[in-house]
């Protein structure tokens, strides 16, 4: 008897966007109903292929199975009913919010720590590193961060390759054309911190270079699980 004999229809409903929750759970309620046919025809006598014959016809075939499912919409995921809006616009979203708040975070530190900036002196090579660290985080962590998330996310919906990957390209563009600049100096003024977006033909290639260096770490991996997935034909989470 196969361990699993419903992966197939838990695939086929995450791909029709029922939620991962409500896919596993049917799968699993009817395995359980399956396996119960199956002890009820094995002890009226039946053969185990008989018996296992007998109970797939009582449940129906898989198509009506995943038909039924299907449409209920109490099952179905938000990011199965719009993908398009979900995976483009949701982690653009997510990466400006974690921005925001990073940077409001920065300055509320920035500004608590102003009494001491005001008597010490930060020296160049101090202030250029926390600058750099700063835009390490602002620039290439959070997005980074973001589009992997949601990569992940992605692949557990079983959603169309190209949405995830669409989504991921417009949020490391984004990135790409953010500054951020970090100044401790100490003293009066102790500093400044700030962000900004822009774009020039002159920063192109560096901007290019930038949104390509963040996209290749998320989306090949994503691709490679995908396909394998596909040729596989069986679920990996």
């Amino acid at each position: 008897m196969h361990d699993h004999p419903f992966d197939s229809l838990r695939e086929a409903l995450l791909r029709m966007g029922v939620a991962p929750r409500h896919a596993r759970r049917a799968a699993l309620e009817l395995d359980t109903h399956y396996r119960q046919l199956v002890a009820e025809g094995l002890a009226r006598g039946d053969g185990e292929q008989a018996a296992c014959i007998s109970a797939r016809e009582a449940l129906g075939t898989d198509q009506a199975l995943i038909d039924r499912y299907a449409e209920m919409p109490e099952l179905r995921a938000w990011s199965g009913r719009w993908p398009a809006a979900w995976f483009t616009l949701v982690p653009l979203a997510s990466f400006i919010a974690l921005f925001v708040v990073a940077m409001a975070a920065l300055c509320l530190i920035g500004a608590q720590m102003s009494g001491y900036l005001h008597h010490v002196h930060v020296s160049a090579d101090v202030s250029s590193r926390i600058d750099w660290a700063a835009r390490l985080l602002f620039l290439w962590v959070l997005p980074l961060a973001v589009a992997a998330a949601f990569a992940v996310f992605s692949y557990r919906q079983r959603v169309a390759l190209h949405w995830p990957v669409a989504g991921i390209a417009i949020l490391c563009g984004l990135a790409s054309l953010v500054n951020v600049h970090v100044v401790l100096t100490g003293g009066v003024p102790p500093g400044e911190v700030g962000a900004g977006i822009g774009f020039s033909v002159h920063s192109l290639p560096g901007e290019t270079a930038h949104a390509v260096a963040i996209l290749i770490p998320v989306v090949v991996p994503l691709w490679f699980a995908w396909r394998r997935h596909r040729l596989a034909g069986t679920t990996l989470d």
